[in-house]
């Protein structure tokens, strides 16, 4: 059977894993394609220079972090995924597959699985790029006579970005995969496997250093330079939040220990389950925690730098130009779409990482733990990881904030007011919580000797 074969039955056979990452990149697809289609509609018949300059800003502004934020997403997801499934690859090198093979047949089902999620996000991102330019003259950003486009730029963009952010999220995750030994990944298999790389720490400290210094230029050289310093004040969050993601199973390992000291008189048999799971497998911990860092960093970053610039101009008494409303347009469509992208991702993750642990839960239940047990044990491990995320991305926001606040108003004084960060708090709280118990009951809903035995998803 060649690799390509072996690629197609892999997802056919594996649909459950797979979902996760077509919605993913399903989701991507829209967002980029439909931003993207905005440089089709800049470049129409009749369009002004003003309007094509409004168009084209917003496209790329969002056409380049939805770029990173997309391949960030299918990269957590598709690593998740390969994770799972240690012991296929373990066996496929022990009958002679070679790393390289292995590495094609990984790259082979992201690529399929990219091309269909984009192919029929063609129709979604259509309707939505229309809706985002119907936003836009609603609140007289761009004229109203402007025509909207959906053409060659938006297939071309959209499907060769969502096709790139794939393929360089699966060949990274393949790469792992290929260079794991047939007995490391059969012992991978019941822990977390290999300890985080050296490149993934390098990578996570470069794009924190980038966030810090993206704020302090926001505080020092850039103060007062409108939507410039608005521009690197959201770019500081995202990059904090990317780096933090990426580092974030180092931060679980330090944290679980003194949680476990805390909680352990209240938790009982349930806290020793989830402790002991997030120690040997932190970074399927991590696959939750990681877009809650984004999605925290992304939202509260952009809404208290919008609040803090609304409040400066008001205490000014600066009068809110049409360029200023472009800006605060811009910048609530852009948390809008990729925080629903991040928070996807987060559901996505919650459930995948579940429902492929109904052996585990079945050989549990076989050594005496009650479903009861288990539950409590997936709650403290989903409360911990979305915590951790909630206090990762918060340092990664108020990198971007501190910033932003001091160039504006010259303090670094506390935020306007907690509401949004509460509500923020909610629903990534929400999300988690109701995701992980609905995917825990479904896996405890398998009866126990056949779960036991079951390693397909």
């Amino acid at each position: 059977m060649t690799l390509l074969g072996l690629a197609f039955n892999s997802l056919r056979f594996r649909r459950g894993s797979f979902t996760a990452t077509f919605v993913n990149v399903f989701l991507g697809a829209v967002v980029l394609m439909s931003f993207a289609s905005l440089f089709d509609t800049a470049g129409g018949v009749g369009v002004s220079p003003a309007d094509a300059s409004s168009l084209t800003t917003i496209a790329g502004a969002v056409g380049g972090w939805g770029l990173v934020i997309v391949g960030f997403g299918v990269a957590s997801t598709m690593n998740l995924s390969v994770r799972q499934r240690q012991a296929e690859l373990a066996l496929l090198k022990a009958t002679g597959a070679t790393p390289s093979q292995i590495g094609r047949m990984i790259i082979g089902e992201g690529v399929t699985v990219s091309i269909l999620a984009a192919l029929l996000g063609i129709v979604p991102a259509w309707l939505i790029g229309r809706a985002v330019l119907g936003a836009l003259t609603s609140t007289d950003q761009v004229a109203d006579d402007v025509a909207y486009r959906f053409g060659p730029l938006a297939l071309i963009a959209g499907l060769s970005m969502t096709l790139l952010a794939t393929v360089g999220a699966t060949a990274i995750t393949a790469r792992q995969a290929g260079r794991v030994s047939a007995r490391e990944a059969l012992s991978q298999a019941a822990t977390d496997g290999r300890s985080i790389g050296r490149g993934r720490i390098i990578a996570g400290s470069l794009l924190l250093v980038v966030g810090i210094a993206c704020s302090l230029t926001t505080a020092t050289v850039l103060k007062n330079e409108g939507f410039t310093t608005l521009s690197i004040a959201g770019q500081a969050c995202i990059a904090a939040a990317i780096g933090l993601a990426l580092l974030s199973p180092l931060a679980l390992r330090g944290l679980i220990r003194p949680v476990d000291l805390a909680t352990r008189p209240f938790t009982g048999a349930a806290g020793y389950l989830a402790t002991t799971t997030i120690r040997e497998r932190t970074r399927q911990t991590a696959a939750i925690t990681m877009p809650v860092i984004i999605l925290t960093g992304l939202a509260a970053g952009t809404i208290y730098i919008q609040k803090i610039q609304n409040a400066a101009n008001a205490a000014d008494g600066i009068t809110v130009s049409a360029d200023d409303k472009g800006v605060q347009t811009l910048n609530f469509i852009i948390v809008g779409m990729i925080a629903l992208f991040a928070a996807i991702v987060l559901i996505n993750n919650c459930v995948a990482s579940l429902l492929a642990r109904r052996q585990e839960f079945g050989v549990a239940r076989k050594l005496g733990a009650t479903p009861g047990q288990i539950l409590r044990a997936v709650t403290f491990e989903t409360m911990f990881a979305a915590a951790s995320g909630l206090a990762l991305g918060s340092i990664s926001a108020a990198i971007g904030i501190a910033g932003f606040r001091y160039g504006r108003t010259g303090s670094v004084g506390p935020a306007i007011d907690a509401v949004p960060f509460l509500a923020i708090i909610l629903t990534v709280a929400i999300l988690t919580i109701t995701a992980s118990l609905s995917a825990a009951h479904r896996s405890l809903a398998v009866p126990m000797i056949q779960a036991a035995g079951t390693t397909r998803v």
